[in-house]
């Protein structure tokens, strides 16, 4: 596939099980979001107070006649409203509850990848470099080279009795009995997993988070040695329980409703909670009511909303989605999402990832005459024929026969179909102009990403860099400094000037002005860290920490 794909679009692109449905995934993804048309509904929305306090509580309007109501528009929320208008609240019903919030598992390569995206931003291939560091072993007080963590590449839930004795251990030490379950939490692996791992744990679950960073460890290092950490001790800890509550309030035949909840026993969550894609509302504290309750208005309005559109993918919802249609393994995500970046075929939009049009011409060529090797089904299907090979059920030579005998055959129609033919990637538009020609210049991809040249091309022959303003001016000689980035592709900044003028930072340039001098102020180290000039014997700095 991947010379088929040199001929007929460019050398140097790869074809492969995995990465051209992962590929195929993004571009669908981004096809839904051009596809997607949003539209307009309201909700009425209330603020209520009961037995005359001043303190409210959220309440969204839930049936009208018994029936969910559709508004669509302006109109038809005011007419819930002026129906509602001197109406009586009154408290319908009221439902109290008790729910068992259970600890979620220790993790997998797939969510060990997740959550140290959510949680601290790191890309996958960061996660994972930083697992192998904290496996392979780091220096620790009183205990010398220590692998701290078990091996990272798994997809197993599985603990050792050990290894929950020694988490019972440290919690009974540092929370009590009542924090450990009355039967021990074990966790289901998926069917087609392999188990010849265990989940990704702390080696010693005795070596607490505050030891490793007094060790002096790396930043990286000790955050991810804290979140496997407080994960796997979270995991095997009671449940939180938490008292609910919901309630209807009934006026002129609309029902309102409120759910709040209250924590009886923090449980797990005294340690660790999941962090999630989409944390959702905000805990809603509701006051002492019951049935039959007279309740006051505070506050009752209409609110315009708009449909939106599926998010593109994250390096964290790819991975998901990865383990959830079985394609590929653990110790493949990296590599895969590596190669699709690396390829072009895809780029990093923030979290979010995109398809480059290199990526979408190549991945419409596939599935126009490859579409069972971009299938979904068929990459997850192979998956479990691979595994049936290794475990003897399955004849490696039929396997590959069957095969291989219709994709030849695809292979084959293709070349025919294609024969003469080659297929152009095109080019982004840009609003810059060539100064040598005055033509319009465009975004190519070539062998090494992107670059700039005229659209005027082979007559002129002109190129560029791509560049990115930033805003800030350089404090040396107060040119426009640029976000660039180095051979290893970590994010700097510079000035244009470069080389003559010499200047270069990896601290963030912001808006803000330097008090003393009007130079522009970077921010060092994240948002609790500080604000500095760079102007030579300036040296204005404030520190974000404390409001600054």
């Amino acid at each position: 596939l991947s010379p088929f794909l040199w001929r007929k679009i460019r050398k140097g692109l790869s074809a492969g099980r995995v990465q051209s449905v992962a590929v195929k995934m993004i571009c669908d993804r981004e096809n839904e979001i051009r596809a997607f048309v949003s539209q307009e509904y309201w909700s009425i929305d209330g603020k209520f107070s009961a037995n005359g306090e001043r303190k409210t509580f959220a309440a969204k309007l839930n049936t009208v006649d018994g029936e969910k109501p559709e508004l669509k528009n302006k109109e038809q929320a005011d007419e819930i409203l002026k129906r509602l208008e001197g109406a009586e609240f009154v408290i319908d019903k009221v439902k109290k509850s008790v729910h068992r919030k259970s600890p979620a598992a220790p993790f997998t390569t797939s969510t060990l990848q997740q959550e140290a995206s959510r949680r601290l931003g790191f890309q996958a291939r960061r996660t994972m470099k930083t697992a192998q560091e904290l496996y392979e072993g780091v220096e620790i007080n009183d205990m010398g080279q220590t692998g701290l963590i078990t091996y990272m590449r798994t997809d197993s839930l599985r603990i050792s009795d050990e290894a929950r004795a020694a988490a019972y251990d440290f919690i009974r030490k540092k929370y009590g009995d009542k924090y450990i379950p009355d039967t021990p939490k074990k966790y289901k692996t998926k069917g087609n997993a392999q188990d010849a791992h265990e989940a990704i744990r702390p080696t010693h679950p005795e070596v607490t988070p505050d030891m490793v960073k007094a060790s002096g460890v790396t930043s990286d290092q000790y955050k991810l040695y804290k979140l496997i950490w407080e994960r796997f001790i979270a995991s095997q800890m009671s449940n939180c329980l938490m008292d609910t509550v919901s309630v209807d309030i009934s006026a002129n035949g609309c029902i309102f409703k409120a759910t709040g909840y209250s924590v009886k026993f923090d449980g797990f969550t005294v340690l660790y909670e999941e962090a999630k894609d989409d944390e959702g509302e905000k805990k809603n504290v509701l006051p002492p009511i019951k049935s039959g309750d007279s309740i006051k208005v505070r506050n009752l309005e209409g609110n315009q909303h708009f449909t939106q559109p599926p998010a593109r993918y994250t390096e964290a919802t790819l991975v998901k989605a990865f383990e959830e249609t079985g394609i590929g393994r653990p110790s493949t995500y990296v590599p895969t999402i590596t190669t699709i970046i690396n390829r072009n075929y895809v780029e990093r939009d923030g979290k979010q990832l995109k398809p480059t049009s290199l990526g979408e011409v190549t991945n419409q060529l596939m599935s126009e005459h490859f579409d069972k090797i971009v299938d979904v089904k068929f990459t997850a299907n192979m998956e479990k024929s691979l595994d049936e090979v290794e475990n003897g059920k399955k004849s490696w030579v039929k396997t590959l026969q069957d095969f291989y005998s219709d994709f030849d055959e695809e292979l084959t129609e293709a070349e025919e179909a294609m024969d003469g033919k080659r297929i152009k990637v095109p080019d982004e538009e840009t609003d810059q102009v060539c100064e040598l020609c005055g033509k319009p210049m465009v975004i190519k991809i070539g062998r090494y990403g992107k670059f700039m040249a005229c659209s005027g091309f082979p007559e002129c022959k002109n190129t560029k860099k791509i560049v990115q303003e930033t805003g800030g001016i350089c404090p040396y000689c107060g040119k426009k400094v640029l976000l660039k980035k180095s051979k290893k592709g970590k994010k700097y900044y510079g000035c244009e000037d470069n080389p003559e003028c010499k200047f270069m930072t990896w601290d963030v340039p912001t808006e803000e002005k330097c008090p003393k001098c009007g130079s522009t102020l970077f921010q060092k180290g994240g948002k609790n860290g500080i604000l500095i000039c760079h102007k030579p014997d300036c040296g204005y700095e404030r520190n974000l920490s404390n409001g600054g």
